[in-house]
């Protein structure tokens, strides 16, 4: 298997998190995996900086959760939105189950800092 980014080269294996064939001199291990150059810096700063969940204050139509939970779990918005309303036509309990979750994570969830 030969290195992405210099064909000539051998590679050592493959990126744990973007699947590029890697040199020896592009190979890191972080944890018992291997990674590029460039994946290793976004795992190091994950590491550093552990993901949140916040209410957004950019993307939002009433209080910011589907915004939030979009960005937290990296999808559109409006895939977010459209799953809190196909919730709403569960039979029997679905509007004031999909209701109260809206309520209970507008309420716990805290809202983002724009600073």
């Amino acid at each position: 298997m030969k290195c992405y980014d210099d064909p000539k080269r051998e590679a050592v294996g493959v990126c744990t998190r973007c699947g590029k064939a890697v040199c020896p001199e592009d190979a890191v291990v972080i944890n018992g995996k291997l990674y590029c150059k460039e994946c290793a810096k976004k795992v190091m700063d994950e590491e550093k900086h552990p993901k949140k969940l916040y209410r957004s204050r950019t993307d939002r139509m009433i209080a910011g959760v589907c915004g939030g939970l979009a960005k937290y779990f990296n999808i559109d918005s409006t895939i977010v939105r459209i799953i809190f309303v196909l919730l709403i036509f569960i039979p029997r309990v679905g509007f004031w189950f999909t209701f109260l979750l809206y309520i209970l994570l507008w309420l716990i969830i805290p809202e983002e800092n724009l600073l």
